[in-house]
């Protein structure tokens, strides 16, 4: 057996068990730090841990451990052995779906490589199911449960380090069916920190600096969200607290700061609060029933997993008052790989850690501060947007009530829990409480409703289960969908605006549609000088009257909205709507919502016409976005009529001809059994693809083997009678030819002055005819350059690299493979594709966030930026440091071409 050495911070945890060095943590009474615990031994690393909802912990470990899984009661100890899950689940995701099971995703192979299984953990008889694949394996993959009980997965390595699976997939908890989000791949980091906000989007809100939204809605649409203040937070946590988003630690080396969010905002920003009384990376951060946030474990050292600089004592913070306050000290570094889990009696689960097999307890002092508020019963399910009766003799002395979704815990993050305060009025007998208005402020699923009294002690948590919304909005039109487009820079006049106007000769794209932030899903023209006006239009469909409407819209810099000709929402058009006329104000990537007022003859039931306008800011402006979504809520209450509508395919996907494919569509009614067909030719001829079929909302379909740029799919009622819904535009069916446009050793131009070369160096249209070329290997200091660039003194941050190719047809798929030293960005055609080690942003002064010693990456590439004919391919390349020896940079990039 080999030995390990023995670290200070084992040394310290041994003479502080023992008693040696008591007087170290006999600075407060329990009323004022709390109490820990002994070490309690177990089976197993706790590098997962799970609160299930029958109030019991599931927890799996690191490595050969995550065959096995285990549970744990705390009313009653020692862990026991569960069934096994058939395959290794260490570095696995998991969240709670709606209806308790926890949904598993990913697993181990090695490190860097993960597996593509799918299991669902049933707490109520311990039993695993397994689900279908996933596309490809996930190693340190986020699970997101959504506001129906449906889950989404993102991110995770499938075979390689920085090898990220960048496809979102969306899990239907009652199919146990996989769809897959296509216009929305991400190269996302590890774990990333993941949250449902009240708008029903998904927040990515780190570990980098660069955060995102998601719309989880057909096929997804990404847009950027703010940008915060510290730098990469790598395995630092992120807690969600009554709307608000905080990130706590976490960097190298490690920090104290924290930041905060308020999600509730139309337009985030991230601001500092007060920091943690040490630096921390590798901490857990663990919500309370009364509101507070409490921080355990972690390194206050550089490096990975620093065990000879343990922080061990825990501090807690209050949002309410932007105060930490430091508490009782544990027994045990607790750091990479260990958990920790707020329990139903109020108790903080600590456990695990690198080859740490041991727990310990946490009694906060809320708990030695006399008697606890009894509850004596709770509803099994409640409803959002209702009031619920919980019955409690102790009603006068609450303060507060808590709803805490239970914890799901590994790596520095918890992907599941979230705080929400609720309102109250004292009722005979009890108290009358205020579920949450909606499922996007709490997701259908498990919760533990505490009550809190004026001395801030808690009751035991109950488990309570938030069901579906009894009437949600119904979505129309969400961001990700096939809009008509003209950017030809030509005025329309007014005539546009109308439901009857023939836009056949106009191009279509999915939202995000714009050109030069790199999150669009469709890339429009860029014209010099910008154009003033951009023209959207799309036709959407109404079965029965409406009460109320709901526009959320993402648009940089103005925008006019009409709904059959009629002006419902402007936004910085001030100068007026005419064509010519520019936006009255700069906004960047700007979010707002609107509810509409229904007046008579604005909605129609059946056919309507919604029209956008979104105007540019100067004629210098470098950047346009838009996306739009509509809610409505319908003004009866009569049984809905039957209706289909087709989501996937429906204008602008791209297949390979063989490949296999999801139908998907949605129906409202009665209608029990569907057709689907196929046509290549814009609807001219019809082909069977399954007659008879459940009207279960998917169907598999392997793509003939055709080539067109015209093709739609049909669904309509079995046995001919209405409804029945097409395409809303045409798709694609390709035969692909793959060829590899650029290889290692290709002559590249290249700028290596350490001169900024402005905002535009990226684009197709920049002048770079004054720099120089040569084939790669490009770089210095290693010795195996075939292109020896300057080496400046301090080293130069970052340097410039573009080249041109010619492509005879649409691009089906991409594919990237880089060498670089130490951080790179690649752009085609002026649109960001791909990024490693850039945190610290893309400006020219900054340094890379990261070392890397001549690594290479390959990755997928989103197909939209490229074009047939002529297309610029730009990379930045960074240096680490002013001191940093070495430079490298290669290139291939190999691309499916339709024929």
């Amino acid at each position: 057996m080999t030995k390990q050495p023995i670290s200070l911070h084992r040394v310290l945890a041994v003479l502080i068990a023992a008693g040696a060095l008591l007087p170290l943590r006999v600075n407060a009474q329990p009323s004022t730090a709390g109490q820990w615990s002994g070490v309690l031994a177990w089976p197993i690393s706790a590098t997962h841990t799970h609160l299930l909802p029958t109030g019991k912990v599931m927890f799996f470990g690191e490595f050969d451990e995550g065959e096995e899984a285990w549970l744990w009661d705390p009313t009653s100890g020692a862990p026991t052995r569960l069934t096994p899950p058939g395959y290794n689940i260490f570095c696995a995701g998991h969240s709670f779906l709606g209806d308790g099971r926890l949904l598993v995703t990913g697993g181990h192979i090695e490190s860097h490589e993960g597996l593509p299984d799918t299991s669902l953990f049933d707490p109520f008889t311990l039993s695993w199911i397994r689900a279908p694949d996933m596309n490809a394996g996930r190693w340190y993959p986020t699970n997101t449960t959504l506001p129906n009980g449906d889950a989404l997965v993102f991110s995770g390595e499938i075979a390689g380090s920085g090898d990220i699976n960048e496809l979102v997939q969306r899990f239907d908890q009652n199919s146990r069916t996989w769809t897959d989000l296509t216009n929305s791949p991400q190269d996302l980091p590890y774990y990333p920190r993941m949250f449902v906000t009240r708008y029903g989007k998904i927040f990515f809100a780190g570990p980098s600096r660069t955060t995102r939204f998601i719309d989880p809605n057909g096929l997804g649409s990404w847009y950027f969200g703010p940008v915060s203040n510290f730098g990469s937070r790598t395995y630092g946590p992120a807690v969600y607290v009554d709307g608000k988003v905080f990130l706590i630690g976490g960097g190298e080396p490690p920090t104290p700061t924290v930041e905060m969010a308020d999600l509730h905002a139309t337009m985030p920003v991230w601001n500092y609060v007060a920091p943690m009384t040490a630096p921390r990376r590798q901490l857990n951060a663990t919500l309370l029933p009364d509101g507070t946030v409490l921080v355990t474990g972690g390194s206050s050292g550089s490096g990975f997993d620093n065990d000879d600089a343990p922080v061990l004592h825990a501090e807690v913070y209050d949002p309410a008052t932007n105060r930490w306050t430091r508490l009782a000290s544990q027994s045990i570094y607790r750091g990479y790989h260990s958990t920790a889990l707020l329990l139903p009696d109020g108790r903080v689960l600590s456990a695990g850690g690198r080859r740490e097999r041991t727990a310990e307890i946490y009694s906060p002092p809320y708990l030695f501060k006399g008697p606890r508020p009894t509850v004596t019963s709770v509803p099994g399910v409640v409803a959002p947007g209702t009031t619920f009766f919980v019955e409690t003799p102790d009603a006068d002395a609450v303060t507060k009530v808590t709803l805490i979704a239970p914890g799901s815990v590994t790596h520095a993050f918890d992907e599941h829990q979230r705080l929400l305060t609720l309102r109250f009025s004292k009722s005979p007998g009890g108290l009358t409480i205020e579920a949450p208005e909606s499922n996007t402020l709490a997701p259908v699923g498990y919760y533990q409703l505490f009550l809190v009294n004026g001395t801030g002690v808690p009751s035991v948590g109950r488990m309570v289960r938030i069901g579906a919304e009894a009437s949600p909005r119904v979505p129309v039109i969400v961001f990700g969908d096939v809009w008509k487009y003209d950017d030809s820079r030509v005025d329309r006049g007014t005539a546009w605006l109308g439901l009857n106007y023939d836009d056949s000769a106009w191009a279509s794209g999915r939202g995000q549609l714009g050109y030069g932030e790199g999150d669009e899903a469709t890339v429009l023209r860029r014209t010099s000088p910008s154009q003033p006006t951009v023209y959207f239009r799309k036709k959407f469909t109404l079965d029965r009257t409406l009460s109320r409407a709901h526009l959320e819209m993402l648009y940089d810099d103005g925008v006019a909205v009409w709904i059959n000709g009629v002006l419902v929402f402007s936004k910085y058009v001030d100068d007026g709507l005419e064509f010519a006329k520019y936006a009255s104000f700069t906004s960047d990537n700007e979010y707002s919502r609107a509810t509409l007022a229904v007046t008579p003859g604005l909605f129609r039931v059946g056919e309507n016409i919604i029209a956008v306008a979104v105007k540019q800011a100067g004629s210098t402006s470098t950047d346009l976005s838009f996306a739009l979504a509509l809610e409505v809520e319908h003004g009866t209450t009569e049984p809905p009529p039957d209706t289909l509508r087709v989501l996937a395919p429906n204008g602008g996907e791209v297949f390979l001809a063989g490949s296999s494919t999801l139908v998907r569509w949605s129906s409202t009614g009665s209608i029990s059994a569907v057709n689907l067909d196929y046509s290549p030719d814009l609807g001219a001829t019809w082909t069977p693809i399954a007659i008879g079929v459940a009207n279960t909302g998917s169907y598999s379909w392997t793509v003939p083997d055709a080539a067109t740029g015209k093709a739609l799919v049909r669904v309509s009622r079995t046995g001919g009678a209405p409804p029945s819904d097409v395409s809303d535009a045409p798709f694609t069916i390709t035969r692909e030819t793959r060829s590899k446009v650029i290889v290692f050793g290709d002559v590249w131009k290249y700028h290596d002055s350490g001169t900024d070369p402005g905002t535009a160096w990226n684009t197709p249209g920049y002048a770079d005819s004054a720099w120089a070329s040569g084939p790669g290997e490009l770089g210095y200091g290693d010795g195996d350059e075939a292109t020896v660039l300057r080496k400046t003194s301090p080293a130069q941050t970052s340097v410039y690299f573009r080249r041109k190719i010619s492509l005879s047809g649409p691009v089906t798929s991409a594919d990237l493979r880089v060498r670089y030293d130490d951080g790179i960005a690649v752009w085609v055609n002026g649109t960001l594709v791909f990024t490693r080690n850039m945190d610290r942003g893309l400006e020219h002064a900054r340094y890379a966030s990261a070392s890397a010693e001549n690594a290479e990456a390959t990755a997928p590439l989103p197909i939209a930026p490229f074009v047939t004919g002529e297309n610029t391919i730009a990379v930045m390349v960074k240096q680490v440091g002013g001191t940093s020896p070495d430079l490298s940079f290669n290139l291939e990039l190999e691309l499916g071409l339709s024929r």
